[in-house]
């Protein structure tokens, strides 16, 4: 027993000893080491898209396939479950057509063909059923 103390003491020394010589550099940067920057002078267009507060009913949407995802920013009406007050939902219509009402603000189209589209979004509150704000815009799938 005595033995196997020892070899397997020895081994252990043996084993922690040999890690230590190669140990790896590490793949940061180390402090004080200067970082070279590059920069371009291409003219590259950058769209800026902004919520004015001026407008009351904002709409930004992005085509992604068959698909058209939604975000809407109402200003005075919200869609959460726990809401007393200005509670919206939005109507959705494509190509004229009522396909259904929306309690988020943001939401995706899913399924439309190929070709020019006509996405209608129409305001509501659940006091009353009358439009209070709409936007129309055009999506084309491709």
């Amino acid at each position: 027993m005595k033995m196997f103390i020892y070899v397997f003491t020895i081994c252990l020394a043996m084993a922690i000893s040999g890690c230590k010589k190669d140990i790896p550099e590490p793949e940061t940067k180390k402090i004080g080491e200067k970082a070279s920057l590059y920069t371009a002078s291409y003219d590259i267009p950058v769209f800026k898209t902004t919520f004015s507060s001026k407008e009351e009913f904002f709409v930004k949407h992005k085509v992604e396939g068959r698909n058209v995802m939604i975000e809407c920013i109402i200003q005075g009406i919200t869609f959460r479950e726990t809401a007393g007050n200005n509670k919206g939902k939005i109507i959705l219509y494509v190509d004229g057509k009522k396909e259904e009402k929306i309690s988020s603000a943001a939401f995706i189209v899913k399924g439309l063909l190929p070709g020019t589209h006509r996405l209608t979004l129409e305001v509501t509150t659940e006091e009353s059923s009358s439009v209070i704000m709409k936007k129309e815009f055009d999506v084309t799938i491709r």
